[in-house]
């Protein structure tokens, strides 16, 4: 749905600006640089795609600074996109001089990916237990107090079944709802 129907006329004039904005933000032509060390020194790599091990590009596992080009990148702890995940974007013009900017508690980076616009309805399943088990609800919208709408206070594991919201990028462990 174009958000500008409403005004005559300007529907066709932002269409392409809009798509071309979505591009920019979210991944298809992307563009990050990581370093070494802070304060954008030391060895980098620069990356377009997907990356699933940066030991195949000759980069240490060591990521202290990143400079985001455009689009939307997420730095997973471990190889093949797993671990802890940090969201690098056009923020702060995109410019992370140390890890402690992008809230990590560590220098590990072993593999990134491209964030990308999913035009799907937002839904997510939320599980009692570890491994997508025990008590399940399915959520569509937001929800300020899970207790009061669905009696659940816990919520170990989470299944992203569709969607991406603004500003809403992150990642879950363990959170207890009281």
């Amino acid at each position: 749905m174009n958000i500008f129907t409403k005004v005559s006329g300007l529907a066709q004039q932002t269409s392409k600006l809009g798509s071309v904005l979505q591009r920019a933000f979210y991944g298809s032509t992307g563009r990050v640089t990581l370093f070494e060390q802070r304060n954008f020194a030391g060895r980098r790599v620069d990356l377009s795609s997907d990356c699933v091990r940066l030991s195949d590009k000759n980069f240490p596992e060591r990521c202290n600074s990143v400079q985001v080009e455009s689009g939307a990148w997420v730095g997973y702890e471990h190889e093949n996109f797993r671990g802890r995940q940090y969201l690098w974007d056009m923020n702060e013009r995109g410019e992370y001089n140390c890890y402690d900017k992008w809230c990590a508690q560590m220098d590990r980076i072993s593999s990134v990916r491209a964030v990308r616009q999913d035009n799907n309805t937002a839904k997510a399943q939320l599980f009692e237990r570890t491994g997508f088990s025990g008590k399940k609800m399915e959520i569509q919208d937001d929800i300020p107090n899970l207790m009061s709408r669905y009696s659940l206070n816990r919520a170990a594991s989470i299944r992203v079944l569709g969607g991406a919201q603004n500003n809403t990028v992150g990642s879950m462990r363990r959170v207890r709802f009281n």
